[in-house]
């Protein structure tokens, strides 16, 4: 399986939908938040609606991070499959560094969005 390019092509298209669908959800709350008293002046109603959206929001947000992390195991699987021995000794230090740098992204990331949606 892990050998089929169709599987691996959309694996990868997965993942990067999954990152785009992460920040424009980032972008989003950000933009709505900022407007966030001029929905509540202008109703209640509109209000209700923002929270009800704003939530939905987040929920894509935290489904595109459970899709970046499927899609990416994954990717780990086929990656050691193929990459030679003699390159992985150089490339796995790249690859380490690459991922904590994006964890260093996504997590405050994620926790500021939250604070975006449910702050007082």
């Amino acid at each position: 399986m892990m050998d089929n390019p169709v599987i691996r092509l959309a694996n990868n298209w997965a993942h990067d939908v999954g990152t785009g669908l992460w920040a424009a959800c980032l972008v989003v709350l950000v933009v709505v938040s900022g407007r966030r008293s001029e929905f509540m002046a202008a109703s209640p109603e509109a209000f209700a609606l923002l929270a009800e959206v704003t939530g939905v929001v987040f929920g894509l947000l935290a489904l595109a991070l459970v899709v970046i992390t499927v899609t990416g195991a994954f990717r780990l699987f086929y990656w050691r499959a193929q990459t030679p021995p003699e390159e992985m000794a150089s490339k796995r230090p790249a690859l380490i560094w690459k991922h904590v740098a994006f964890l260093v992204i996504y997590a405050p990331g994620t926790w500021w969005a939250w604070t975006l949606v449910w702050r007082a």
